[in-house]
């Protein structure tokens, strides 16, 4: 038995729908998907687009492997059953018009042997049409059937469905590349649906699609014009970085249009790709505006560009816009235009750190990335759960990978509970974290972090300068929605390892003081000083430091209320321990690197033990007379939140276990709401705990006179009571540690200083959060 074809389906590849258009030409009707989507789809030079390319490879490959099946719209002015739809969006697809034609019509014409086409006048196409008559000899098979066309949220989604409910066993995919709507975002939406939903393959790749349905794929090859060749002398390649002759090929495709054009190799992308920048002259002698082509592996650099397709409407001008791309064989690339980018010393931000200490251009360079570019995307982030383990990819299996590179970075062994990595500097061994503690080390619950569209793999090479120092971004691969500070961990992470050149073990020991003193900052919201509060000697280092704090200056308004350090903890050991396989390290940066690592899993493996029971903080008592009350006063988070995975009843009992008998909540009554604690109060009513409810508003601090009534309030309790007194607000910082220091200040006569530094010593750095709560405290001291 012969084996069955796959079956290729157009859906409305029509020039009503599809047609090029000029940029600001008016829709021909309210159903053409636009000027930029058509350029997506059919490319600026349709003949050689991605439509073009796919039709070419369908009607060249065998009928007995692939069947095709052309959908149209085709209507009818006169019927009356169609007028309200014509009505609606406009005369379109009017049988026998040059609207209604394929935008492959010369493919169509004489060929009617090779392909079926399907005339369907609404949105259902086996309402009225022969499509089930032709799919009749298939339908209880198990074959591969892939769609192209446009409205992939009405058209595309309407058929992939019909054909998973009419024929489970079809095998159904689409490709991001062959499909399109009005809206690049409503485009995506729909592809992520009929992934999640109806289980359709989703295929970045052109290559990949076609060889999903034959084993095949199209051969751009043949489309080289021959005076647009390599070997012929018209295109000339970096003589410092050969190349392979695929990617030869590749660059004669994307650059057919020119008469010369001359490359030079940038630094950047991930391994196995060759990032160009284009110096080129078209046809009639004009010289083109500048275009960076990425060439890497065919199926990652297909997922590259629709993850930059995702975001590129939203960095508009700051970004470069994809004019071209080409597959051939297992390579792919793509061609970025930038739309102002000057010729001349073209440096990425690498190079440029290494060459000056001009921090006025560092952090101009900075602002111009991560305000006014990524910036955009970082807006519209928002809070929802992440376990920040599982985001990060902590894994068991990667264990045998990370002995392997600590071994050779090591002296003696490393099967111990601690390994040395110079003379005398021993630190807990990381391969026990991969190997043990992975098994079993989880987030107790994952909380709620900000998220929005990043970057996903900034690196000092992929920010580009131009001669005037316009900033650029490249290499688009990682980018998704995720964790809003990753960028920037990512880049200090970078800084740190890679940029800062240290050599001796002496400059080791420095930079392990710096590293410590950056992971010990406890507040996300405060932004680090840009003069370092340590003694640091070597300039590298001091530069290290400075670039970090601009870095950490952007923190504050993209992490808002969820301040804690253990995001910025998991985030740079993921870097850290990375950065032991770099190349471009050497031997005592990767060291650096290592005892970055052991220290952060140090404080990611405390910080996790510590989430799972309710952490009351009672304040310290050392040196402060009458200091049995100070003892007996605990600070914690909302019991129970469930924003956090808490459980109340847990809570309670571990607040028993604590001795607290009188608690006072601070929180508002839509907090309640909003956190998941509506019986709170019942809760604590039942089991008997002596309560005092003052709701303050987040950030913000009480009166004079509501204080000193809470404060009498807990010093009765303490002196009529055994038991211990809780103050608590959501985070058991600002409101709860104001309140806390107001009682030192009130009951032993402390300075507001050192009432704050005694809370933030018991609680955390973050106790007492806004400059209101601070100055709310010193105008206390002075009423009282």
């Amino acid at each position: 038995m012969s084996q069955l074809p796959s079956i290729l389906i157009t859906q409305c590849l029509q020039n009503d729908f599809t047609s090029l258009l000029d940029k600001y030409d008016p829709l021909p009707n309210a159903l053409h998907i636009g000027y930029a989507e058509a350029n997506r789809l059919l490319g600026e030079m349709v003949e050689n687009g991605p439509v073009y390319s796919l039709v070419d490879w369908a009607y060249h490959t065998p009928k007995e492997k692939l069947e095709i099946i052309h959908i149209r719209d085709w209507h009818n002015s006169e019927a009356a059953d169609q007028a309200d739809h014509l009505r609606q969006f406009g005369n379109h697809c009017i049988q026998n018009t040059k609207g209604a034609e394929f935008v492959f019509e010369p493919w169509v014409k004489g060929q009617e042997v090779r392909h079926h086409i399907v005339n369907a006048s609404g949105l259902n196409d086996f309402v009225d049409t022969n499509l089930e008559s032709i799919l009749k000899p298939y339908a209880k098979e198990k074959i591969k059937v892939g769609i192209t066309g446009v409205w992939t949220e009405a058209k595309v989604s309407f058929l992939a469905y019909d054909l998973k409910t009419r024929y489970p066993n079809f095998e159904i995919a689409v490709c991001s590349a062959l499909t399109a709507s009005s809206s690049l975002g409503m485009h995506f939406i729909a592809l992520d649906q009929m992934k999640q939903i109806l289980g359709v393959q989703i295929f970045p790749s052109i290559g990949s699609f076609t060889q999903f349905l034959t084993g095949s794929q199209p051969d751009l090859g043949k489309k080289i014009p021959s005076h647009s060749r390599i070997d012929a002398g018209h295109l000339k390649l970096d003589p410092k970085y050969p190349i392979s002759q695929i990617d030869q090929s590749i660059l004669n495709y994307l650059f057919r249009d020119c008469k010369e054009a001359e490359f030079k190799t940038l630094d950047g992308g991930f391994s196995g790709n060759v990032v160009l920048k284009s110096k080129s002259i078209d046809v009639l002698g004009h010289s083109q505006v500048p275009c960076v082509v990425k060439i890497g592996d065919r199926d990652l650099i297909a997922k590259e560009r629709t993850s930059f397709e995702r975001i590129q409407e939203v960095l508009g001008n700051n970004a470069p816009a994809i004019v071209d791309f080409c597959e051939l064989e297992d390579r792919g690339a793509i061609k970025y235009r930038y739309a102002a980018m000057l010729d001349g010393n073209i440096r990425t931000f690498q190079k440029l750190y290494a060459e000056t200490d001009d921090f006025v251009l560092i952090d101009k360079t900075l602002e111009i990335v991560f305000l006014q570019q990524l910036g955009r995307l970082y807006e519209a982030g928002n809070s929802e759960k992440l376990n920040l383990l599982e985001y990060y990819d902590f894994q068991h299996k990667y264990a045998k990978g990370v002995r392997s590179r600590v071994e050779k970075l090591v002296i003696g062994e490393t099967n111990g509970a601690t390994i040395e990595i110079f003379s005398g500097a021993r630190v807990n061994n990381p391969c026990q974290f991969y190997e043990h503690d992975l098994l079993q080390l989880k987030e107790y619950n994952a909380v709620n972090h900000n998220l929005a569209y990043i970057h996903g793999d900034l690196n000092g090479a992929n920010i580009i300068l131009d001669s005037q120092n316009n900033v650029w971004l490249i290499d688009f691969f990682h980018t998704h929605r995720g964790h809003i500070i990753r960028d920037l961990l990512k880049l200090e992470n970078d800084i740190l390892y890679i940029f800062t050149k240290i050599e001796t073990e002496v400059e080791w020991q420095e930079a392990i003081q710096l590293s410590q003193h950056l992971f010990a900052h406890a507040d996300l919201g405060i932004p680090l000083p840009m003069e370092s509060t340590i003694k640091i000697s070597h300039p590298k280092l001091r530069k290290a430091y400075r670039t970090i704090a601009k870095l950490r200056s952007f923190y504050p308004s993209l992490v808002k209320l969820d301040r804690d350090p253990y995001q910025m903890h998991v985030g740079l050991l993921r870097y850290a321990m990375h950065t032991l396989s770099f190349d471009e390290c050497n031997e005592v940066q990767k060291k650096w690197a290592l005892h970055s690592g052991a220290t952060l899993i140090d404080l990611v493996k405390q910080y996790i033990r510590k989430s799972k029971t309710l952490r009351i903080d009672f304040i310290k008592s050392e040196g402060i007379t009458e200091q049995n009350d100070i003892k007996r006063i605990g600070l914690t988070i909302l019991p129970g939140r469930k924003d956090r995975g808490r459980n109340l009843k847990e809570d309670i009992l571990e607040m028993k276990a604590q001795n607290i008998g009188s608690i006072i909540s601070l929180i508002t009554e839509p907090e309640y709401q909003s956190y998941g604690v509506t019986d709170l109060k019942k809760e604590y009513e039942n089991v008997g705990f002596q309560t005092l409810y003052l709701p303050i508003l987040d950030q913000r601090a009480p009166t004079v006179e509501q204080t000193i009534n809470v404060l009498q309030w807990i010093d009765d309790k303490l002196k009529t009571s055994k038991k211990n007194v809780m103050i608590h607000c959501v985070g058991g910082l600002g409101r709860s540690g104001t309140l806390a220091a107001a009682y030192l200040i009130w009951k032993h006569g402390m300075l507001v200083d050192n009432a704050i530094k005694l809370i933030r010593e018991s609680r955390g750095e973050r106790a007492i959060e806004s400059i209101e709560q601070e100055e709310f405290l010193e105008r206390f001291a002075r009423s009282i």
